[in-house]
């Protein structure tokens, strides 16, 4: 985590002990945005999922997915913003479950933001760290289509038949080895709506179990796959590991490889002002095994740990607030901010690539002034360097003397 010294189900046995604390477990919810602190920037998250119920992954970057008090709704944005994005792509945004979930229910209502060539708004289940996903996918090229899908990652055999030799037990033994390599399977089918997911608020729901995934819009079953179908090396099978809840709305349309797939190059009007806006109503998560999830984190083994590692923070916190008492970005008197200590300015950029940036226009200021100063130097010394006068010739030669001199 960027907010603190713990990390977030990482094995203590290959890892830093006093730091390393498992994985918060799923909890019963229902959101419906009805209060702005259920969402908080990734910067600002120690790892304790009583903080908030979601963060935004790319707050620090560009801070566009926000709560609205009036409406009560969750708002994700795509723009494009040429300082934050030098690519000239948009950029989108990115809510994340502060609890993991192992098989549950997954429910949404939005109103899609796709409503141009090139935007993609999903709902899904994510583990970063395997590649491994369970989704809906909406994209600019039809709002009156759905794409579900799902990546495993899988060990590829090295071939076909070896791969049904190993899944049947047959085969020499080459063919019982497993290798040590992976690779992600994308399973992605299309369906159409009803509906048009960018005009109606429409109800996504992703039921996942050990034995099956099954997505439905609107209470229709759109696809069910049964992991008795697929549980062999050829298909890979079922996602098995935990995996966050998240909602993204993003900007497909400007790289080459995917800009095919989400209907085109995304327009953001002539001006670059325009913007795509994902509105989503409410999102409940229920638990395949919920009594985990109610119990306290990160539970009685572990919680001398935490305090040690807050105590660590406090004092840091300690030495940040005497370091810099009175300076721009600690407060008032010199009153220390989380916010401020953890990197996050609150504008959208955080404190270490706010220094980096400023290191990176000294570098360049530099450079510029470097030149600047030989291009004076040279000029000087071009100016400066003493002239030799030409003598005009007093005689004229005759053409007989160019003959004389062998010219």
């Amino acid at each position: 985590m960027e907010a603190c010294p713990i990390s977030l189900g990482c094995d203590p046995t290959h890892s830093h002990l006093e730091g390393c604390f498992s994985l918060p477990a799923c909890r019963n919810i229902k959101d419906q945005f009805k209060h702005a602190n259920l969402l908080i920037p990734k910067q600002t998250f120690t790892g304790d999922p009583n903080q908030a119920h979601w963060i935004s992954d790319f707050h620090h970057i560009a801070p566009y997915a926000k709560i609205d008090r009036h409406q009560n709704k969750l708002l994700l944005h795509t723009r494009r913003d040429m300082v934050k994005t030098q690519s000239g792509g948009g950029f989108g945004a990115t809510i994340s479950s502060t609890r993991w979930s192992k098989y549950g229910t997954f429910t949404t209502k939005f109103r899609s933001g796709a409503t141009g060539p090139g935007i993609v708004t999903a709902f899904l289940l994510s583990n970063p760290a395997l590649g491994e996903e369970i989704s809906f996918e909406l994209t600019g090229r039809d709002p009156k289509r759905v794409i579900t899908n799902y990546y495993r990652r899988i060990r590829p055999a090295e071939s076909l038949e070896e791969s049904v030799q190993h899944h049947l037990g047959g085969g020499n033994k080459g063919a019982h080895h497993h290798t040590t390599v992976s690779k992600l399977e994308s399973h992605e089918e299309s369906h159409e709506l009803k509906r048009d997911s960018t005009t109606n608020d429409l109800v996504y729901k992703i039921e996942w179990t050990d034995k099956m995934i099954r997505w439905s819009v609107d209470g229709k079953t759109l696809r069910t796959v049964l992991a008795k179908d697929v549980n062999n090396n050829i298909l890979g099978g079922l996602p098995g590991n935990p995996m966050q809840l998240q909602l993204t709305v993003w900007d497909a349309g400007h790289a080459i490889e995917t800009r095919a797939w989400a209907g085109g190059k995304t327009d953001y009007g002539p001006d670059n002002l325009d913007e795509y806006v994902t509105t989503v109503h409410s999102i409940e998560m229920a638990c395949f095994d919920s009594k985990e999830g109610n119990k306290p984190w990160p539970g009685p083994h572990a919680s001398k740990r935490l305090k040690k590692a807050q105590a660590l923070e406090a004092e840091r916190a300690k030495r940040y607030r005497k370091m810099n008492k009175g300076k721009k970005g600690t407060g008032v008197d010199g009153k220390y901010h989380e916010q401020a200590y953890h990197g996050y300015d609150g504008h959208g950029e955080d404190f270490f690539s706010r220094m980096m940036r400023y290191f990176e226009m000294a570098i360049l200021s530099l450079i510029k002034w470097t030149f600047v100063l030989l291009s004076l130097v040279c000029g000087a010394a071009y100016f400066t360097q003493p002239k030799t006068a030409a003598v005009p010739s007093t005689t004229r030669s005759s053409p007989g003397s160019q003959k004389n001199l062998g010219l």
